[in-house]
């Protein structure tokens, strides 16, 4: 027989089991799989883009270079060339002058190439309870000769837009006055009221001369390639960095990091489940199909034949299952979008066709790496089946179908998530789960059977346990099929309700938006009454004493590796407190050193890693020219993400009692009560305010998008692992409904036959149950440990009120499910099923 002939016996097959419902099953699997991974894969794109985009709002570019000195001009040249957008940003602090009054503050010059990216909000008022109805966006900072100043500033100078104010040698006019500035950033314990200016302005001024503390910015905008290339042609000096979003904002960082931690999981856990339902679904498939290759081998086929047919078949099955699911997952992003739009990001991007690309191409490895194991056999059944019906052919070896499996499941993976150590901590981690899970079966069964096998059962109850231990290997993988199904479901929508409540734990609706700093130990009564009768509601006051680290166990930093880590060449907010923060968690060491003993150190766990030091190790410090020792007794994990008062360096009370310092607090301002804080930044015009409300809107809004993405990637897992529990049973239908035939032949009622099933149905699920709560509380502890870095709350604790309500759930589901597809044991004649399923 010719290629073409083969061909067409191929298309002549694959359309008269189509028509029969023999590959309805499988291509109804396979569409879920391209449907379901292409959606996430498309969804996923787009929506990283979105965030990107946002966090790149944060940085003001798509890159961003920082330098102390003057950056070299000719790069930015070299940059416009290649056609990418420049900005240029100096910031540094200075004082502000208006008549006799006067006020530090973070003056910023900006060229006309700024903003390139974010919001630049400004307004003609200073606090306005609704100040969104008098602001609009600027398209371009300040003119020459004009200024534009927070509203805060104007409250310490009692100034207001059209006044002049003095900086430097020169003065200017009040333009308007700065609402939002997306790529404001820095650390919130040296921020001071912003004044933005032109580049020209100050380009040439005395406030640049020695002494200066200048901050340079390259801001670029551009195609990700040309930026890469810039990146690593650029030489960069010692003093010279490219910034990211985590130097910027650490605890937008830290959620978008989650976010696609998440999706990333979600993708693996979907394209797991869909490749469970093909191979499932390819068995059976295969299994129907012995004596068809029988005939043809009668026929004169050789093997090779037999097996280019059936291979033809998959591949023209794939390009169909990927055509329908490409389009399907199109019109899903359409309605998806349609449905959103006022939730999702404006101009949601496009997603790059390797996005596409990736989906598309998940459906052909799949069927490959999931349907051709079982497809092979079919070559090799013998002609002789056409006369015996007990030959069939000798299956691949287990263990070549397990690593085939797992080799086409470990490039979906990395794929799909672009991340070797969630793909490899998922497969290492899931693969073991599943293995124990097999183990703890078979023992189960075995045990079962013994116990189980000499007593007397009521008699729904021996028919429905004789079917499940009589072929423990089938009812081990039905079990597995169904543990592993739940598992996912179970782990996936676990995992969302303490991401996001984790999310709104650190980020309430109601968490501390504006800092007070620099709070003078006489003022700090008079300040927490005054918080008091305005209605907001502080923090605890933590105490704040600028000192620097000069020794390690006798040997001075400079002469140590660790020189160059920045917590050695600045000074660090050092403060003591008898309570542990919120936000920390004592990792090694005890806290109860603190607040027991004296010269006591708790230190953070990643600076302490940096710096190479442990318990019991001493640190020396300079703080107001008073050299001091302090013994690390406890090692912190700190949520730096959680924009609450965190620092490195907590010590014993009396360490610091006889140094001179001032106190730090947070408190919380309602929307409406904007307005009061003009009269308190007047009432305390040495104490520094720094209004955070901006940066918690954008993480708030970025958080409620990503929120919603991970709702809508749960519904595709939710579809997936759907149709393996569908598959399952529907693999194991027509033994079962052979048996029930030959049940009501030997005498046996329907209504005997019913209750045996649905007992059945419902051992099979509680016990698939059982097995799905012990992996999945196994896989979170993994999940929260390793990759999404949530605290575990213990065993049996993770699924909480699920080890209540799932097993009898799932035994419910499966009596309703399992009794629906095998109700034509008990409706149709024995005589008329034994036939079709012969046929």
């Amino acid at each position: 027989m010719s290629l073409w002939q083969q061909w067409a016996l191929s298309l002549r097959l694959l359309s008269r089991e189509a028509r029969s419902g023999e590959l309805t099953l499988i291509l109804v699997a396979l569409l879920i799989a391209v449907t379901s991974t292409t959606a996430i894969a498309v969804f996923n794109a787009r929506l990283d883009l979105a965030m990107q985009a946002r966090s790149n709002d944060l940085l003001g570019a798509d890159l961003r270079l920082k330098s102390t000195t003057l950056i070299n001009d000719e790069w930015r040249q070299q940059a416009q060339q290649l056609g990418v957008e420049t900005a240029r940003t100096l910031t540094f602090p200075s004082v502000v002058l208006k008549g006799d009054e006067m006020a530090l503050a973070a003056i910023k010059a900006v060229d006309d190439g700024y903003p390139l990216r974010g919001r630049l909000l400004i307004s003609d008022r200073v606090y306005d309870d609704q100040p969104e109805t008098n602001a609009r966006l600027a398209e371009r900072g300040p003119a020459v000769g004009e200024i534009w100043v927070e509203p805060r500033l104007l409250a310490l100078l009692g100034a207001e837009v059209g006044d002049r104010l003095e900086l430097g040698e020169a003065e200017y006019t009040i333009g308007a006055v700065i609402l939002e500035e997306s790529d404001r950033g820095g650390n919130f314990y040296t921020l001071s009221p912003r004044v933005m200016i032109h580049w020209q302005d100050i380009e040439n001024s005395s406030l640049l001369g020695p002494g200066s503390r200048l901050r340079y910015r390259l801001l670029l905008k551009g195609d990700a390639g040309i930026l890469q290339q810039l990146r690593t042609q650029w030489p960069l000096e010692a003093n010279q960095s490219f910034e990211s979003l985590q130097d910027s904002n650490q605890a937008m960082s830290n959620a978008l990091q989650r976010a696609q931690r998440y999706l990333g999981l979600a993708a693996l856990l979907a394209v797991v489940l869909a490749s469970v339902a093909v191979a499932i679904c390819a068995q059976r498939y295969a299994q129907r199909h012995f004596d068809i290759s029988a005939l043809m081998r009668t026929f004169g086929l050789q093997q090779r034949q037999v097996y280019r047919i059936y291979a033809t078949q998959l591949l023209l099955l794939g390009v169909l299952a990927t055509l329908l699911g490409s389009a399907l997952a199109a019109l899903i992003q359409q309605l998806l979008i349609g449905l959103l739009q006022g939730v999702l990001p404006e101009n949601l991007p496009a997603a790059p066709l390797s996005a596409w690309l990736l989906g598309a191409s998940s459906g052909i490895l799949t069927l490959f790496g999931f349907a051709l194991p079982y497809i092979l056999p079919l070559s090799r059944v013998t002609p002789l089946r056409v006369l015996r019906r007990d030959l069939t052919p000798v299956p691949l070896s287990g263990w070549l179908i397990t690593l085939l499996s797992l080799a086409a499941l470990t490039l979906l993976l990395w794929f799909f998530t672009a991340d070797m150590a969630l793909t490899l901590g998922m497969m290492l981690g899931g693969g073991l789960v599943v293995m124990c899970l097999l183990t703890l079966l078979h023992l189960l069964i075995r045990g079962l059977r013994r116990r189980l096998g000499n007593r007397e059962l009521p008699l729904v109850v021996r028919f429905a346990w004789q079917h499940l231990s009589r072929n423990s290997r089938q009812t081990a993988g039905q079990v597995l099929a169904f543990s592993l199904t739940l598992m996912v479901m179970a782990v996936i929508g676990v995992v969302r309700n303490d991401l996001i409540a984790d999310w709104q734990a650190s980020l309430p609706d109601d968490a501390p938006n504006v800092f007070a700093i620099n709070i003078q130990p006489y003022q700090k009564d008079a300040f927490y009454q005054r918080l008091e009768q305005a209605g907001y509601r502080a923090e605890r006051l933590y105490t704040m004493v600028p000192g620097r680290l000069v020794q390690i166990n006798g040997e001075s930093v400079q002469s140590l590796e660790v020189a160059d880590d920045p917590a050695i060449n600045r000074d660090l907010a050092l403060t003591s407190d008898t309570v542990l923060p919120a936000s920390n968690r004592i990792v090694s060491g005890s806290w109860q050193a603190l607040q027991q003993q004296k010269n006591q150190l708790s230190i953070e766990q990643r600076l302490a890693s940096r710096l190479g030091v442990t318990l019991g190790d001493e640190l020396s410090f300079r703080a107001g020219g008073v050299d001091f020792n302090a013994t690390i007794s406890s090692i912190r994990e700190v949520d730096w993400g959680s924009l609450s008062p965190n620092f490195y360096m907590m010590f014993s009370a009396d360490v610091l009692q006889r140094l001179p310092g001032s106190f730090l607090t947070s408190f919380y301002v309602p929307a409406d009560q904007q307005s009061q804080l003009t009269q308190l930044i007047r009432d305390f015009p040495a104490v520094t305010l720094l209004d955070m409300q901006v940066v918690l809107g954008q993480i708030q809004t970025l958080l409620a998008q990503v929120s919603l993405a991970v709702e809508l990637i749960l519904t595709f897992v939710l579809v997936a692992a759907a149709l393996v529990m569908v598959a399952t049973l529907i693999a194991s239908l027509s033994e079962r409904l052979r048996e029930g035939a030959v049940l009501r032949t030997l005498g046996a009622g329907s209504d005997v036959i019913r209750r045996a099933q649905m007992t059945e149905f419902a051992l099979l699920g509680g016990l698939s149950a059982l097995l799905a709560l012990l992996g999945g509380e196994t896989i979170l502890w993994g999940l929260y440990r390793f990759l999404l870095d949530i605290p575990y709350q213990g065993p049996f604790a993770g699924l909480g009120l699920a080890w209540i309500w799932l097993p009898p759930l799932t035994a419910l589901l499966l009596i309703v499910l399992g009794t629906w597809l095998m109700r034509a044991a008990v409706n149709v004649a024995p005589l008329q099923v034994l036939r079709e399923l012969e046929s």
